[in-house]
């Protein structure tokens, strides 16, 4: 079995001293709560343009879906990131990216259940069905990653980012190619 050890390598994450003129936690949730608000306004926003495209410019609302509003929707999710990456706090920042990705799944049976029309997912094409599998190859990159562990690769990121960006790169020109 596998039994998790300490090495020279490992980052132990301790609480940052409080700051006395740090604001309260009820004022830092309701600016939380807030900013969840614009967000959600902003994806209803986002959702009404995608539609716009979609039908403006000919494009399979999949393809606008998966290239466009999932870039837009995806920018404070990066923002975030980043954030957290400078801050030293690596671990918040995977979290925060796997976690996102596990609760947009958990959308897709949200969708299934308000889909009235029997299951949503006999009702999407082959396009729907193509982003899918690429964003399953991604995540497989993803857990090979976690697996495969290593300190740098080619441009000095690991093979599974560089593998990632291939493949999301192949599949946008397949999508603007071939569907």
């Amino acid at each position: 079995m596998w039994i998790a050890k300490n090495t020279p390598d490992t980052r132990v994450d301790e609480p940052e001293e409080e700051d006395e003129s740090a604001p309260s936690t009820r004022f830092i949730a309701l600016r939380f709560a807030g900013l969840v608000a614009i967000v959600a306004i902003a994806g209803l926003v986002v959702a009404r343009s995608g539609i716009a495209i979609a039908t403006a410019s000919g494009l399979k609302q999949s393809v606008v879906g998966a290239m466009l509003t999932a870039v837009a929707t995806s920018l404070p999710e990066l923002v975030t990131t980043i954030a957290a990456i400078r801050r030293g706090a690596l671990q918040l920042a995977v979290g925060g990216i796997i976690g996102g990705n596990m609760f947009d799944v958990l959308f897709l049976s949200a969708s299934d259940v308000a889909y009235r029309d029997g299951s949503i997912y006999g009702a999407i094409d082959g396009s729907a069905r193509f982003w899918a599998l690429t964003g399953i190859v991604m995540t497989l990159m993803l857990v090979l990653g976690l697996i495969r562990r290593e300190k740098s690769g080619p441009g000095n990121i690991g093979f599974e980012s560089v593998s990632v960006l291939v493949i999301y790169i192949a599949a946008a020109v397949a999508a603007a190619t071939v569907l």
